[in-house]
């Protein structure tokens, strides 16, 4: 037995699929583990039983773009998330309640919010519902404000806004190789960039208000040059230039 992935329409009941497909309705709702089956609505993502005999579900997400809704959906609202990011930002800045970290920390979140939109738009592109939530193990998980890192103790929130940057960086640089699509490469290759400079940030606030650090560099936006200049670079001490904002 395989498994199809269907996308619910509007005006699609659990009976509707069961009939046009010939499933039982009690297979469906067990496979997807649905709590409130009268209450799904138009973009879920359901697994349905069907034999290889039977065509390709109308309605059903091919490879390989279902494997890189999921790696997005993760990227875009999952546990640490665009969506996590903004909301854990906006808390900080209220939270410290001065302006020099309001000045550092809501541009930062506006920064995460666009993102977010970014990765929607990539999400819809992909034929998805831009829902916030993530898959896990084949399932469903809306986004929860748990998510949220809720760290008072000012350098403790900074060393852990340095490893979110430093991680997410890396993570949308990995993205942008492993999706071949050129449209949600250049949008991954940019927030890339925006996470490195958002990284420097934070290594340059922990340096002014709790003590010296050396922030080891993050990979670079972009790939190596081909050529081996004649002479070394500078050192930089912030951001490559070009670094987007």
């Amino acid at each position: 037995m395989d498994y199809a992935r269907y996308v619910v329409r509007a005006g699609d009941t659990i009976y509707k699929i069961s009939k046009a497909y010939s499933v039982e309705m009690s297979e469906i709702i067990q496979l997807n583990h649905l709590k409130h089956p009268d209450r799904i609505y138009a973009g879920q993502i359901l697994l349905l039983p069907i034999t290889k005999t039977l065509e390709q579900v109308p309605g059903e997400i091919p490879e390989p773009n279902f494997t890189y809704a999921i790696w997005l959906y993760d990227a875009y609202a999952g546990t640490d998330s665009e969506l996590t990011a903004i909301t854990t930002y906006l808390y900080q800045a209220v939270l410290l309640d001065r302006p020099e970290f309001d000045a550092l920390l809501r541009p930062i979140a506006y920064d995460e919010l666009r993102h977010l939109e970014k990765l929607a738009l990539a999400l819809r592109h992909l034929g998805v519902d831009p829902r916030y939530g993530a898959l896990s193990s084949g399932h469903w998980v809306d986004w929860r404000s748990r998510f949220i890192n809720y760290t008072s103790e000012l350098c403790a929130l900074l060393d852990a806004n340095i490893e979110d940057e430093a991680k997410a960086h890396h993570l949308y640089l990995e993205l942008a190789k492993k999706i071949p699509i050129p449209e949600i490469q250049e949008i991954l290759t940019e927030i890339a960039c925006d996470e490195e400079r958002h990284y420097y940030l934070f290594c340059q606030a922990k340096e002014q208000f709790c003590s010296n650090c050396a922030c080891p560099p993050p990979p670079p936006c972009s790939p190596d040059p081909a050529y081996t200049p004649s002479e070394d670079p500078p050192e930089q001490s912030g951001p490559p230039d070009g670094a987007r904002g």
